[in-house]
């Protein structure tokens, strides 16, 4: 065997022997956690603020939802769900929405009364699956009406 072959042998062996040693892709290495300390989105003194500003949700258990909520609208005496909106205090600004699946504060409509039921449904009226908007015309889907969402001011997040 000539030198050069040994010598590239000595080379192979040692970059295994380092690249063994040097590995820092380990599990130790995942376990680091960072805190953040300064955004580029807001000045340093002022503390990130992300509000919940309101959770909206209805159970209906077997029945329909579109039906048990018209039913109550009915039984409130309003003939269209855009009435809603003068008997209920809303956001008047468009809010970021997080869908929370089976979320345990969601409102059991069989047992709660028809303003609890019909002000949270003119909340999920007003949200699509990221935003509630309350310029947008309330629209009652099963989806929309099954769906819970926590609601935030997006001026939290980047403020």
């Amino acid at each position: 065997m000539n030198a050069s072959a040994s010598g590239s042998r000595q080379v192979v062996a040692t970059h295994r022997a380092w690249k063994q040693w040097g590995n820092s892709g380990g599990p130790a290495s995942r376990r680091r956690t960072e805190g953040v300390l300064a955004s580029l989105l807001r000045a340093e003194n002022v503390p990130l603020r992300l509000p919940r500003v309101i959770r909206a949700g209805l159970r209906f258990g077997d029945s329909d939802p579109l039906d048990a909520v018209l039913r109550a609208l009915a039984r409130a005496g309003c003939d269209d769900a855009e009435q809603l909106r003068t008997r209920y205090v809303i956001p008047v600004t468009p809010l970021l929405a997080r869908a929370v699946p089976n979320a345990p504060w969601s409102v059991h409509v069989a047992d709660a009364a028809d303003d609890t039921v019909l002000e949270q449904a003119l909340m999920l009226g007003l949200c699509t699956a990221f935003q509630f908007d309350p310029a947008r015309p309330v629209l009652w889907t099963r989806t929309s009406l099954t769906r819970c969402v926590e609601l935030y001011e997006p001026a939290g997040f980047y403020a």
